[in-house]
């Protein structure tokens, strides 16, 4: 115990830091009067009345597969169970905030670059576009964030090339709640076995098929669904071939990624000039109709970056997509520039996992059918902020970390604030 108490005070003093950061700058915000409003908000109002029905079936094996809705009873059972112990709206939102805070906090432990740099990893996820206000609502982006840090860290940190048995055992366990909680789950498994893969090598096997018996174990609420989500949805969602979808993405990742661009160029600028160009083009060719429904009576494209472009001339919005998109793909490449060699020089692989986690999040959407907001980009950029404390310079962080946090005072304003 003696030579463990030394190496574990750091890493809590390095949690509590971060998720001090992050709860710091979330309670500066209600000082100034950022709080949820009393009404239901975004998803809540789908939510609410399912979570409702759920916890009246508590404890019945029914409240697994008995609901209408995209997410599965990953997310909604925990919420029908709190429900059911009388746990309302409040503190559901409650529940969400905490979630987010123990994200912060795994942050910062992974971050290992002392207290400083936990702080700024934890305050850096508290402002990553869109989370202040999915944090403070009843939504399931915190929850999958939270599962998504957990998976990176079960996978890609640790002794290198000594993943033993428990490590895959947890990763399994994990993947499987998160399998169950939004099918988007294959996004960070496919990451982190990757990381796996290059920086342990062929021990990093048992992570596959940890993965695989997850994947299989979601196999019964698929039959039951007969597909990815329940029927009510199956028209509006699933599978299919949507570049379009890819392309509005990289444009709306711009903000998430924008210092890559400079970092990049400074590395590998033709790389950089090249990629911007083929994306431009392919952006061009597979453009999308922001117009365009989801199936039902909404816009298929929502967020940010659809607000930015539906007030230009409809003959300028494919040109300014192309350019969003362009800039969305060069930043995330500038990012990959930044990162050590494949061979992992830095002691674990959590930046590697956090870029494919968004690198694969975008691609996921070009084999998917259905709407495409920019709040789900958050679902995939739960890492950057380790990434560019690590990776980066730190002009290039506190530069992201403007820009972030100026898209967070005005999501807060636009979502948060009761009085606006």
């Amino acid at each position: 115990m003696q030579t463990v108490a030394p190496k574990l005070r750091p890493m809590l003093l390095s949690g509590l830091m971060a998720a001090a950061g992050a709860c710091g700058f979330w309670g500066l915000l209600w000082l100034i009067g950022f709080a949820a409003p009393a009404e239901l908000t975004f998803d809540e109002r789908f939510m609410i009345p399912v979570v409702d029905r759920l916890s009246s079936l508590w404890p019945d094996w029914s409240i697994l597969w008995d609901f209408e809705d995209t997410k599965g009873p990953g997310f909604f059972v925990p919420a029908a169970i709190l429900s059911s112990w009388g746990v309302g709206l409040e503190g559901l939102r409650l529940t969400n905030l905490m979630l987010s805070m123990c994200s912060a906090g795994i942050l910062g432990i992974v971050a290992k670059k002392g207290w400083r740099a936990a702080a700024a990893t934890g305050l850096l996820l508290a402002v990553l576009p869109y989370h202040t206000v999915l944090s403070h609502l009843f939504m399931s982006e915190p929850s999958f964030v939270l599962g998504s840090i957990i998976l990176g860290t079960i996978a890609t940190t640790g002794p290198r090339g000594e993943p033993g048995i428990w490590r895959p055992v947890a990763f399994g366990l994990v993947l499987t709640v998160l399998l169950h909680h939004r099918a988007h789950a294959v996004v960070p498994a496919a990451a982190a076995i990757l990381v796996a893969l290059q920086r342990d090598g062929s021990p990093s096997w048992r992570y596959a098929m940890a993965g695989c018996i997850a994947g299989a174990l979601r196999l019964p609420l698929y039959i039951e669904w007969d597909g990815l989500v329940s029927p009510m949805y199956a028209d509006r969602y699933g599978l299919g071939f949507s570049p379009e979808s890819v392309v509005y993405l990289l444009g709306a990742l711009t903000p998430f990624v924008l210092v890559g661009i400079p970092l990049g160029l400074q590395r590998s600028p033709r790389l950089l000039l090249w990629i911007g160009g083929l994306t431009a083009l392919a952006a061009l060719w597979a453009t999308p109709d922001l117009m365009s429904l989801d199936g039902g009576s909404v816009r298929r494209y929502q967020g940010l970056m659809a607000s930015a472009l539906l007030p230009l001339p409809q003959s300028v919005q494919p040109i300014a997509l192309a350019l969003g998109a362009a800039a969305g793909a060069m930043g995330l490449m500038g990012l990959n520039r930044c990162l050590p060699s494949q061979r992992f020089a830095a002691k674990d692989g959590f930046g590697h996992y956090a870029w494919y986690l968004l690198f694969f999040g975008c691609l996921l959407y070009v084999a998917t059918r259905g709407a495409v907001y920019d709040r789900y980009l958050l679902c995939f950029a739960a890492g950057l902020p380790i990434l560019l404390v690590r990776h980066t310079p730190g002009w290039a962080t506190l530069a992201q970390g403007v820009i972030w946090i100026t898209l967070t005072l005005w999501s807060a304003s636009t979502w948060l604030n009761p009085s606006a």
